[in-house]
């Protein structure tokens, strides 16, 4: 079964809302977003106790350079 893509707009939305986000973990932490990567986790279902694989955002930063200026 294959699934349609989604409209442009939709995309579009989505890519500015993640922008948004990242741009805020940037500034609260001082630093630069390296790498975002979408990973698969095998974890308990909380409602069944059994294995279940979900999907897990494993975001890399690094921290940007202190700039101090000498007086």
């Amino acid at each position: 079964m294959r699934i349609p893509p989604l409209p442009q707009s939709k995309v579009d939305e989505a890519e500015r809302k993640v922008g948004a986000i990242l741009a805020d973990l940037e500034e609260d932490t001082h630093s630069d977003v390296k790498d975002i990567d979408l990973e698969d986790v095998v974890d308990t279902d909380s409602a069944s106790g059994h294995p279940a694989v979900h999907q897990s955002v494993d975001i890399t930063v690094q921290p940007r350079s202190q700039r101090r200026w000498i007086k």
